[in-house]
C-alpha cells in the first residue's frame, strides 16, 4: 500500500476508536447498487449506513441480506501498514450462504454451500491440521483482562495479537497459518463472511455463551478454530478470566 496516497484520503472519528474514510464511504455505495441489482429484492446490512442511522439495529432479518464490510482495517489503512479487506455475505433467512474476503494485497477467500476457493495464494489448510498458534484481539478488553487471558492461553498455545484486520485474520485461519482466532467485539461485518467459509471447510465458530455463531447481534466474544473441541476449551479459557 501507498502510504502516501493512503493519508491523502479523508479520514475522521466516527466514534472513541472507530475510523472511517471517504475510501469506506465509496466502496459501500458501490457495493450496496450493484449487489440488490444483482439480487433484487435483497437488502444490504453495510457497517457504515448502520453507523449513520443513530440506532439501527445490527439485526440481519430474514429474507436475502447481504452483509458488507467496505473496508475491513481502516486504521491499517489510515497509518498506511497493515492488512485492508473488503467483505460481503449473502445471508438467507438468517442463515449464511455465501462468503468473500478481499484482501487488498490481491488474495481473496470465496466461500459457499458447496466449498471454499482460494484466489491468487495457497491452498487450504486440512481440517482438523494443528500447530497450536491463534490470535487474540484486545482492542475491546481492558489491558489487564488481556494480559490475563493473554498469560492464561500461553501455557496450551502461541499467542500472537490479531492484525487488525478481521478478514485477513479469517484467511489465515483458513489457509493454516493460525488454528484460532479469539474476538471480544462481534459484529456482522466483522465476521459473517470469514465464519462461514470456517464452517464451510469443518471449523468451529461459537460465540461467548457457547453457541454457534449465525451472524446474531447482541452477544459478546467469538472464538472461530479448526474444531469443536479446540473452540470448546478457548471459550472456556476466556469464560475463566472474563466471569
Amino acid at each position: 500500500m501507498d502510504a502516501t496516497a493512503a493519508f491523502e484520503i479523508q479520514s475522521w472519528e466516527k466514534s472513541p476508536g472507530e475510523w472511517v474514510t471517504e475510501r469506506d464511504m465509496a466502496i459501500e455505495a458501490i457495493l450496496d447498487e450493484q449487489l440488490v441489482a444483482l439480487a433484487p429484492g435483497s437488502r444490504v446490512l453495510g457497517e457504515e449506513a448502520t453507523h449513520d442511522a443513530r440506532g439501527a439495529s445490527m439485526a440481519i432479518g430474514p429474507g436475502l441480506v447481504w452483509v458488507v464490510d467496505p473496508l475491513d482495517g481502516t486504521a491499517n489503512y489510515i497509518a498506511g501498514d497493515g492488512p485492508v479487506a473488503t467483505m460481503v455475505a449473502l445471508v438467507v433467512d438468517g442463515v449464511p450462504r455465501l462468503g468473500c474476503i478481499r484482501l487488498h494485497d490481491g488474495l481473496a477467500l470465496l466461500s459457499g454451500v458447496e466449498g471454499v476457493e482460494v484466489l491468487g495464494g495457497a491452498g487450504l489448510r486440512p481440517k482438523g491440521a494443528m500447530s497450536g498458534r491463534g490470535r487474540l484481539s484486545c482492542r475491546f478488553l481492558a489491558n489487564d483482562v488481556c494480559e490475563t487471558l493473554h498469560e492464561v492461553l500461553e501455557r496450551d498455545y502461541q499467542v500472537e495479537e490479531g492484525s487488525g484486520c478481521a478478514g485477513r485474520d479469517y484467511v489465515d485461519l483458513a489457509l493454516g497459518a493460525v488454528d484460532f482466532l479469539i474476538y471480544e467485539r462481534v459484529l456482522p461485518w466483522d465476521h459473517v463472511p470469514g465464519s462461514h467459509a470456517v464452517g464451510v471447510l469443518g471449523g468451529s465458530v461459537r460465540v461467548g455463551d457457547g453457541m454457534p455463531y449465525r451472524g446474531q447481534s447482541g452477544v459478546a466474544g467469538l472464538v472461530a478454530s479448526t474444531s469443536n473441541a479446540l473452540t470448546a476449551q478457548l471459550l472456556k479459557a476466556r469464560s475463566a478470566v472474563l466471569r
